[in-house]
């Protein structure tokens, strides 16, 4: 497990990643859904969170931000059947309700605001990135909770980087197409959502990039490396 613990001071009482050593935690395609189901249970009782009230989202790839409230407490933590249908990002200003993603190469996200009552995680990998997935985010984060963009911190977590991140030159022109970083078939998914989160108005003081690849830091499942791949948890919880 990883805490982000000076990024924690900013406003998140869990801000964390697991790691491969913690085993697998997304319930897609498990091949041994109860051992996932342990696996969230004790890296959950490690950062002081009941695993029950998880929330998770059905992650598609796409650009959908959800608000979770209270009501949403517990959906997914059990059965991916029961999560929010079809969003790649949360958002919630209730206090204590943890969020979870799972990632194995994409971009997990953390954002937060000193000093006012509400979080966001977001899924942003290649298609997230293309739709700018963390806009729609931060929109989302001053829209509901009148937060204004300059008073959000963003952590941008272990994932796919440029050093090992190769694509077809479809994909590559399209990131050229929408003026994000690449560099020949490699595209920079860190330096986009850095870029995507300053033109939304988060001030680049107050972003912080990991700068740990998933492919070659061997701590972490990664799809491309191994296609049969578990998959981290991102949490984070005001």
């Amino acid at each position: 497990m990883i805490r982000f613990t000076d990024f924690e001071k900013c406003g998140a009482s869990v801000a964390a990643i697991s790691e491969k050593a913690d085993g697998d935690f997304g319930l897609h395609n498990a091949a041994d859904p109860a051992a996932v189901l342990n696996n969230r249970a004790t890296f959950c009782a490690r950062c002081g969170i009941d695993p029950a009230h998880l929330v998770t989202a059905n992650q598609v790839h796409g650009a959908r931000v959800v608000r979770a409230s209270d009501a949403d407490r517990g959906r997914g933590a059990v059965s991916q059947a029961t999560a929010f249908r079809e969003a790649d990002a949360m958002v919630t200003g209730t206090a204590r309700l943890p969020l979870a993603i799972f990632v194995a190469d994409c971009v997990p996200v953390y954002l937060v605001a000193p000093g006012r009552r509400a979080v966001g995680l977001v899924h942003a990998g290649r298609d997230g990135v293309l739709l700018n997935i963390v806009g729609g985010a931060v929109t989302m984060l001053k829209r509901e909770f009148g937060i204004p963009p300059s008073e959000i911190h963003a952590l941008i977590g272990p994932s796919v980087g440029p050093c090992c991140y190769e694509v077809s030159v479809e994909i590559a022109q399209a990131f050229v197409r929408a003026g994000l970083p690449v560099r020949g078939r490699y595209p920079d998914l860190w330096e986009a959502n850095a870029a995507q989160l300053t033109a939304a108005g988060i001030l680049p003081a107050h972003i912080t990039v990991t700068s740990v690849c998933t492919i070659c830091d061997g701590r972490f499942h990664s799809c491309r490396r191994d296609p049969k791949a578990g998959r981290n948890m991102a949490l984070l919880m005001m």
